[in-house]
């Protein structure tokens, strides 16, 4: 379906927006938190919007299109007569490689690796009830939340007494010095930061991309997004819904964002873990709220606008491609495997090269797609998927 790709195209920008930060401050694989201080107001103003419209987002929209595939997956195999379990064990252990190699060699901060895992209890919990799915998904969004809240109050009030435990400027010169340095550097830090970076995609942002995962399945069930689009909901219901909700998101994004880059355009703000740790908690409690409006808004633009939704859709037909392939060019751009440019972009000048690789790809998609039918590193993935069924 073209609006879902579409939405899969803008979870490309999303994510792209937000993960390239660790490729430019390749200290912030170590210690999850931000950069250097901005050396501008426009740097700042670029940090704040990435936080503000992305951060958070994007991954939670790639993953509720994950939950919704999976049911167009088992939709598409009860037609054929094929076995979806078959298919679903093949891709989710696919995605399991996948997700090693590229968190080992490309990008530290991998999602692949907790997709497979997680794609398992997803395949086992596919019959729970409409009910039961969104009670579960509740339940894990509050308490991430919570935890991450109560962590950054608690980090707040011991900062006084005990310091700073953040990287210096030191360590974090020592970072990009050896992310930037020979291959051999480069390889020791990626190995160095794999395990760190990967507790936290598995502890922290995986139980919230499976909560996601489960609300993509009862959407998928209730066909919600075909409905949408083929307009049997009014547009004015639809944007009393999405705008508020939007709103919402939008609202508590804002304070996020000034916990932890300060007043847009302020250059001498400086936060402690604990703030950022604060930050964080409500950047991830403003995300279902924030990219449920995102998803319902869309939906209206894309019925209404079918050249938009046909522009951006190629791109997310091979978004597993597009995907890896922005680690890759990301990788060439900013370690000593290539250019070596990790730390020395202004955070415009990183604003401008995501728009660059976005848009290239996105052209390259429509190029690709002229003479074939699946991308690059879908052809394989689906022929492993699809084997033996």
């Amino acid at each position: 379906m073209n609006a879902v790709d579409a939405l899969r195209t803008l979870a490309l920008l999303g994510i792209l927006s937000v993960n390239i930060w660790f490729f430019a401050h390749p200290d912030m694989l170590t210690t999850g938190m931000r950069g250097n201080p901005d050396e501008s107001a426009a740097d700042q103003l670029v940090r704040f919007g990435a936080s503000l419209i992305f951060e958070g987002k994007s991954y939670v929209l790639f993953s509720f299109l994950f939950g919704l595939s999976f049911v167009f997956a088992w939709a598409r195999a009860f037609e054929s007569g094929s076995s979806e379990t078959r298919r679903s064990v093949r891709r989710f252990t696919a995605l399991i490689v996948l997700g090693l190699l590229h968190g080992l060699f490309l990008f530290a901060g991998d999602i692949l690796l907790a997709y497979g895992i997680l794609g398992f209890l997803l395949l086992g919990m596919r019959r729970i009830s409409t009910r039961a799915a969104l009670l579960t998904a509740g339940v894990i969004y509050t308490l991430m939340v919570l935890v991450l809240v109560v962590l950054g109050m608690v980090t707040m009030a011991l900062e006084d007494t005990m310091g700073q435990a953040m990287l210096t400027l030191g360590e974090s010169q020592d970072a990009v010095a050896a992310y930037t340095g020979s291959v051999t550097q480069w390889f020791a830090f990626q190995v160095a930061a794999y395990p760190v970076a990967l507790v936290s995609v598995l502890f922290v942002q995986g139980p919230l991309a499976f909560a996601a995962f489960l609300a993509g399945l009862v959407v998928g069930r209730a066909r919600l997004v075909e409905r949408i689009v083929a307009g049997e909901f009014s547009t004015r219901r639809l944007l009393s819904i999405g705008l508020p909700t939007l709103g919402v998101g939008l609202a508590l994004s804002s304070i996020a964002a000034l916990l932890t880059w300060g007043q847009p355009g302020r250059t001498d703000y400086e936060p402690g873990q604990g703030a950022q740790l604060l930050g964080t908690a409500v950047n991830l409690a403003a995300g279902p709220i924030q990219t449920f409006g995102y998803i319902v808004l869309l939906l209206v633009l894309f019925r209404s606008a079918e050249k938009l939704t046909v522009v951006l859709a190629p791109a997310g037909r091979m978004s597993l491609t597009n995907y890896l392939g922005q680690s890759l060019i990301m990788l060439v751009l900013f370690s000593g495997v290539g250019f070596g440019l990790g730390g020395q972009l202004s955070e415009v000048a990183v604003g401008g090269v995501v728009l660059g690789i976005w848009l290239t790809q996105l052209a390259l998609s429509h190029l690709w797609f002229m003479r074939f039918q699946r991308g690059p590193v879908e052809m394989p993935f689906r022929t492993w998927s699809y084997r033996g069924t």
